[in-house]
């Protein structure tokens, strides 16, 4: 896209911005009307406003639209998730919110009040999202139609950049037609197809490059083998001015995820495994765990005195049991729970290793004569995990998460995919939990738990809370 047709599109994008703010403002000052103001419309619009509220009202436009830049929204946001869009959207008309307060605060103006700003709030965040997301639709009418496409070449024509190119061309909304692959080995071109043509070799493109029509260069070379030809395209694109995109999963590990970040000007690539949404989220998995423990904690309060004293009462020993786990990233932490066994139980699993029914390094026995009859109980019902709410509270634990294993059992673990469960802080109950459970084999039970890892978000784990009580209920849960 040319500079010229990105600013005209800018400047269409702000008039409707603007315009949108604007009939949101009026609407809810109409709504809000003070009795001295004409309740009809026709009268509202002739009423005579003064100098004083036309300064207010362009300091608002031009905030609004600084604020709309400072968030984004004028980037260009071919690539960016519409839902994303939207929540920039709030965060944007929120500010501008506060930002009307100020103003009305400053210039005296009651007329906005507490119940003019609500009903512009939402008036204004959901119109603008409906703007958007029409003039969104529209742009993508028009690429569909074959307007405002991006002519793009890719280097390379391995089955990598094949299906690059494959799944880059099959978003219409993307707006992009393809000029051809640039490669070395000519031959590929007779074996796929008019949409894979080579139009010439890494030697000639950059004469190619200067004396044709392309918009953006896609590099799918392997890194290894054309390294200084990759750093060679990306210097010749930066020379000419020409967008160039390179895949960030250079080492081709389908579980490797990246995502880039600044540090004192110097360009990081971020390599992790997991969840996309765990590097801007998990603050707000913590936020959770916090509220919801305490808030647990103190629901629960009236029943630990209750459950101390069945286990005081039915078996010598402490209250509580406190065992070694390993937790995040092979952090070792004690686990607290109500003692369901003897007092000397762990002291007891060396002669009852013969009994063992789990496969792996897991240790269970479905009928362990080491348990109580209070603790068979406080099983079935899981209330001897409730102290663990503790642990969420110190950041050991989390609500949702793979279950911290001992100390034993981690010893135990010989495959070292299996491992990869410690990149996740340990938690109360997980995808396991709410299947079968304790039935199912040890390498079934470490792919679910690096199947959540892989998956999470804050849906998945009120999915899991809320699947985790019915199981409690069946008394299922150990």
């Amino acid at each position: 896209m040319t500079t010229l047709r990105r600013k005209a599109i800018d400047n269409v994008t702000r008039v409707l911005d603007v315009a949108v703010m604007l009939v949101a403002f009026i609407f809810s000052l109409y709504l809000n009307a003070p009795e001295e103001i004409p309740t009809d419309f026709v009268g509202f619009l002739s009423y005579k406003f003064s100098l004083i509220n036309f300064i207010a009202l362009g300091l608002l436009v031009w905030g609004w639209l600084h604020l709309f830049s400072q968030f984004g929204l004028y980037d260009a946001r071919r690539f960016t998730n519409i839902i994303t869009e939207w929540f920039d959207i709030v965060k944007a008309v929120s500010v501008g919110v506060m930002l009307l307060g100020a103003l009305s605060v400053a210039f005296g103006r009651r007329h906005v009040d507490q119940s003019v700003l609500i009903t512009f709030w939402l008036v204004c965040c959901l119109f603008t999202i409906l703007e958007r997301w029409l003039y969104r639709q529209y742009v993508i009418h028009l690429r569909a139609a074959g307007r405002n496409l991006r002519h793009v070449i890719f280097i390379g024509s391995n089955p990598r950049a094949i299906e690059l190119a494959q799944n880059v061309l099959s978003r219409r909304e993307f707006g992009y037609r393809l000029v051809g692959f640039v490669d070395d080995e000519m031959a590929h071109d007779s074996s796929r197809g008019p949409k894979a043509k080579v139009i010439c070799t890494l030697k000639d493109f950059p004469a190619y490059l200067e004396n044709h029509v392309v918009d953006e260069v896609y590099i799918a070379l392997p890194i290894k083998k054309y390294y200084e030809e990759i750093r060679s395209i990306i210097t010749l694109c930066q020379d000419i001015g020409i967008v160039c995109r390179v895949p960030s999963n250079w080492f081709e590990i389908k579980t490797l995820k990246t995502a880039p970040f600044e540090l004192d000007d110097e360009p990081i690539l971020t390599v992790y495994t997991g969840s996309p949404h765990q590097l801007e989220y998990l603050w707000l998995k913590r936020l959770i765990d916090i509220v919801f423990a305490a808030v647990a904690l103190l629901l629960f309060s009236p029943f630990f005195m209750i459950i101390a004293l069945l286990i005081k009462l039915t078996s010598p020993g402490p209250i509580f049991f406190k065992q070694e786990r390993i937790g995040y990233n092979r952090r070792s932490f004690k686990m607290i729970k109500f003692r369901t066994m003897v007092a000397d139980a762990e002291d007891m699993q060396i002669q009852l290793e013969h009994l063992n029914e789990a496969d792996g390094p897991a240790f269970k026995i479905k009928e362990d004569p080491r348990i109580t009859p209070v603790g068979k109980w406080l099983r079935r019902t899981s209330f001897d995990e409730v102290p663990q709410l503790i642990n969420v509270l110190l950041g050991d634990m989390s609500l949702v998460g793979p279950r911290p294993l001992p100390v034993r059992d981690v010893e135990g673990i010989e495959k070292r995919w299996q491992k990869r469960r410690f990149s996740m802080r340990p938690g109360l109950t997980c995808l396991w939990q709410i299947g079968t459970r304790n039935q199912m084999r040890f390498e079934d039970w470490m792919r679910l738990d690096l199947e959540y890892i892989d998956s999470w978000s804050i849906q998945l784990d009120f999915y899991i809370i809320a699947r985790t009580i019915p199981a409690i209920i069946k008394g299922t849960g150990y």
